[in-house]
């Protein structure tokens, strides 16, 4: 599903016109138009209508496949927002949730707008026909995992509604819930985009010679006079649940006393450019559970998707160029007892300020050949970021994150990073970061290993590293090219992010081909080579490798990759490894609503990296996904994962297993479902199971009932571990 959301996003943000358009829609009262997806053409008689003129996918700035009008009015308080869409078939839609994965299989509809007019960030904030929200932050990264915070909410309305093979749509979006600068009269750059099965629909064209995504958008709209009202919301929240574990000498599941907890939090624009968060005792347990990822053979520690609301908003900010360096990781704020944020957007710079008492703190430590990792005890936090902001989407900015540890012991880090648009095509990127350390003495790691003369076992050493990145890049409409050089020595540590992988030199030199079929089944296809050579801080090779990538898309949303990688060399706890290679083969495909499909082959030589004696062994691995939207309402997804390495020599398993997540949800309206998500471990024998009841009116009022279940195998299964619990938050704004 991750292949949609890049491929989606990239194309939305991916705009430029060549004559600037100006708009000036009229002024309305908020009383003249009623948003419940019923077009009334007197309702908007006054609107500016803006026409998506241009397919700019497959085809490049052609004329359209089918005709899309957007309009749009505002008050003093909102934007209004409608679109006619046409279709050539039955209209793709299905009930969702906000920002359902699934809502990307559907016809989608909406503006994409930088409110700041330099590149910072783009938002889209778009609905399906049945009016289910998606609302997605755009950054200006280099890298395009980097590019897309789909965590990002805003508060609007919508409504759709459907007439044969048309659909319309209408939104209402406060200016209260945007992010822009101070004054009353408001330019901003915008565009209109529809996805429509294989096509992409703009109201302006692409530049695909332009590598800068956010800072394309020639097109201004002006808003005259309208009134900002310093926001001020109150969150408040009560959880109440009961767990419970499994005792073996009553054979029953003894429960613990019902906990409760209250909690607040409170968002406050002391002016439109500067906002305080400030949250007192936060719930920030994650309500829907992680999906299970396969660790057996990773040396190092997996990171996860950050789904707390707390995070959202300016947290963009804090991400770097290159992610092996990051230095702030949301998750590592774990349990806080509270936490404060501060953000400040100006017209040509941005400052946040993040500051938390954890209660648990995990504990991280790098390192050349795996990551180690504990749990602490409390922790006090602080994390201080200044971005200036230039021309064509370049910026520069300074960073400052701070872990100090009850009971002594801290992690300090600070750095300067930049991105430097040269050219439309050329851009230059780096990231220079210093940390200082001085351990807990405390049993958070059980290691006897040794890095850089200093023990892993956290017994009060100090010590400080580097962390260096410099990239250069030139993407064009059928090139990409890319040369990177990373610098980690064996002392750099990030006790707020997430950074496993240190002591290493790393060249990498990546070069893509890409051509574009405007008619025909094949859409474009992609050709790419990619050299990676590691050496360790002891100027010895580590890994010298060639990756070679052939992709294809189709029509019916389709697209298929194979990747073969060979190592030349690599080292592992200093044992050589020569000449062995994989081969991935991905298809993922969506040709009609019912049905979505995504998988990942691969197969071929790897090393055993947590066997006692490590050796290269024949892998296998296979992750599908495939997903039914059975009606409006109603959809199953099944996951399964399965991984093994088998010993070269004889018919033997270094590890063989697999994971089954099976997923059902019913949507009775975009506010309101019930899903039940039922794992199997075949690595541990167990079942872990999820019943969840959801009300979410908006991002921010939440309600929800549900409880887990996990249970574990000896001669047969049994509940292990029991808990149920109930939550609610209610958005007050003030």
């Amino acid at each position: 599903m991750k292949q949609y959301i890049f491929l989606l996003f990239i194309l939305i943000f991916s705009i430029k016109t060549k004559a600037q358009k100006n708009y000036e829609p009229i002024k309305i009262s908020d009383n003249s138009i009623s948003i419940d997806g019923i077009i009334n053409q007197e309702e908007w008689e006054k609107a500016v209508k803006i026409d998506l003129n241009y397919e700019t996918e497959p085809g490049y700035n052609t004329k359209p496949i089918v005709e899309t009008s957007g309009y749009i009015l505002y008050s003093d308080y909102h934007i209004y927002l409608r679109f006619d869409a046409k279709t050539r078939e039955t209209v793709r839609a299905s009930i969702r949730k906000r920002d359902d994965f699934g809502i990307f299989n559907d016809d989608v509809i909406g503006i994409s707008i930088d409110t700041y007019g330099d590149g910072r960030n783009n938002l889209f904030i778009g609905s399906n026909p049945y009016g289910s929200q998606v609302d997605v932050r755009v950054m200006n990264a280099l890298q395009e995992e980097s590019r897309y915070d789909i965590s990002f909410d805003l508060e609007y309305e919508s409504a759709g509604s459907i007439n044969g093979n048309n659909y319309f749509v209408e939104m209402k979006i406060p200016f209260s819930s945007l992010p822009f600068p101070n004054g009353k009269d408001q330019k901003w750059k915008f565009s209109f985009f529809r996805k429509y099965i294989d096509y992409n629909m703009s109201s302006s064209k692409t530049d695909r010679d332009n590598s800068c995504v956010t800072c394309q958008f020639d097109d201004e709209v002006f808003f005259e006079n309208i009134k900002i009202n310093k926001k001020l919301d109150l969150i408040p929240y009560i959880t109440s649940g009961i767990e419970g574990d499994y005792n073996m000498n009553t054979d029953n599941i003894d429960y613990k006393k019902i906990n409760s907890n209250i909690g607040i939090s409170i968002n406050a624009e002391l002016s439109k450019s500067l906002s305080l968060e400030l949250a007192v005792n936060p719930d920030f347990s994650q309500v829907e559970a992680d999906v299970t990822q396969i660790d057996v053979n990773s040396a190092f520690s997996l990171s996860y998707p950050e789904k707390r609301p707390f995070f959202n908003k300016g947290t963009d900010i804090l991400k770097l160029n290159n992610p092996d360096l990051q230095p702030f990781y949301s998750r590592s704020i774990n349990d806080p007892a509270f936490a404060l944020k501060l953000l400040n957007q100006g017209k040509k710079s941005r400052l946040f300020y993040l500051s938390s008492l954890d209660n648990n703190s995990p504990y991280l430590i790098a390192g050349r050949d795996r990551s180690y990792f504990g749990e602490g005890k409390k922790s006090f936090v602080n994390v201080l970021r200044y971005q200036r902001l230039l021309n064509n989407g370049s910026k520069i900015g300074f960073i400052s994150t701070s872990r100090a540890y009850n009971g002594g012991g801290y992690g300090n880090l600070f750095g300067l990073d930049g991105l430097i648009q040269l050219t439309n095509s050329i851009r230059l990127t780096f990231d220079i970061l210093k940390n200082y350390n001085e351990e807990p003495t405390n049993d958070w790691i059980n290691s006897d290993d040794y890095f850089n003369g200093n023990s892993v076992r956290l017994d009060g050493e100090k010590f400080n590293g580097n962390g260096i990145f410099i990239g250069l890049s030139r993407n064009t409409e059928n090139w990409r090219t890319y040369l990177g050089y990373k610098y980690i020595d064996p002392e750099y540590r990030a006790d707020v992010g997430f950074a496993v992988k240190n002591d290493r030199k790393w060249l990498t030199f990546f070069q893509n081909y890409e051509s574009f079929y405007e008619k025909g089944f094949l859409q474009k296809m992609e050709y790419s080579i990619k050299y990676d050579m590691l050496h360790n801080f002891n100027n010895k090779v580590d890994v010298i490798s060639l990756d070679g990538k052939v992709s294809a898309g189709f029509k019916g949303n389709t697209e298929i990759s194979v990747t073969h990688d060979y190592d030349f060399v690599s080292y592992y706890l200093d044992k050589k490894y020569s000449n062995y290679a994989s081969t991935r083969i991905g298809i993922n495909t969506s040709p009609i609503e019912l049905i979505s499909f995504d998988s990942n082959i691969s197969f071929g030589k790897d090393v055993a990296y947590n066997n006692e004696n490590p050796e290269l062994g024949k892998e296998f691995n296979f992750r599908a996904t495939l997903s039914l939207q059975l009606n409006n309402n109603f959809s199953v997804s099944n996951l399964i994962s399965f991984s093994r390495l088998k010993e070269i020599s004889r018919n033997e398993y270094y590890y063989r297993g697999y994971i089954n997540r099976f997923n059902t949800k019913y949507q009775f309206s975009k506010s309101l479902g019930i899903r039940l998500a039922a794992e199997y471990n075949d690595f541990s024998e167990s079942i872990f199971l999820q019943p969840l009841f959801e009300w979410t009116p908006n991002p921010f009022t939440i309600f929800y009932i549900g409880g887990n279940q996990n249970l574990i195998k000896e001669k047969e299964y049994y509940v292990d571990r029991s808990q149920f619990f109930v939550k609610f938050q209610y958005l007050i704004s003030l």
